[in-house]
């Protein structure tokens, strides 16, 4: 009977161990997230993203698989500025591989919003969903707009 007591207690405390750790777990990671969406809620690209790019890149950046490419960790957000901006300025169009997958799709041109929005928009792209890239300046959006694409 003392054994089936002590084999009990043990399991118990092995219990509240698990809990505790998954309630510890959930808490830091409950607190990075909040700080993560409020950088995102005061960031002024969002809403340009909301505005322009989410329809087709989602919420989260994840695209749509075979129709809209993600933006999650793309060598297309975190590599050459001036080609994403060129991308936002002239559009795209034609068949490209991203993270391995063909799209083939036409994505419209943005050349009316401003350097500061573009700087904004891409700024919280390269920022957000998994990604951790420089800002992109208004300047660097007038200079590929005045040159053309890189």
């Amino acid at each position: 009977m003392r054994g089936i007591c002590v084999c009990m207690f043990g399991i118990f405390l092995s219990a509240v161990a698990c809990v505790d750790t998954k309630e510890n777990g959930e808490k830091k990671k409950t607190k990075q997230q909040s700080t993560e969406s409020s950088v995102a809620k005061t960031h002024p690209g969002k809403l340009i993203y909301m505005q322009f790019c989410m329809a087709c890149h989602m919420a989260n950046g994840e695209g749509v698989p075979g129709i809209y490419p993600p933006l999650t960790q793309t060598e297309w957000v975190l590599g050459d500025k001036a080609k994403l901006i060129g991308t936002i300025l002239h559009g795209q169009q034609g068949v490209i591989v991203v993270k391995g997958e063909t799209y083939n799709n036409v994505m419209a041109k943005l050349d009316y919003l401003n350097d500061q929005q573009i700087a904004d928009v891409l700024t919280y792209v390269r920022s957000n969903f998994g990604n951790n890239a420089e800002e992109i300046s208004p300047a660097e959006v007038a200079a590929v707009r005045k040159n053309g694409l890189p």
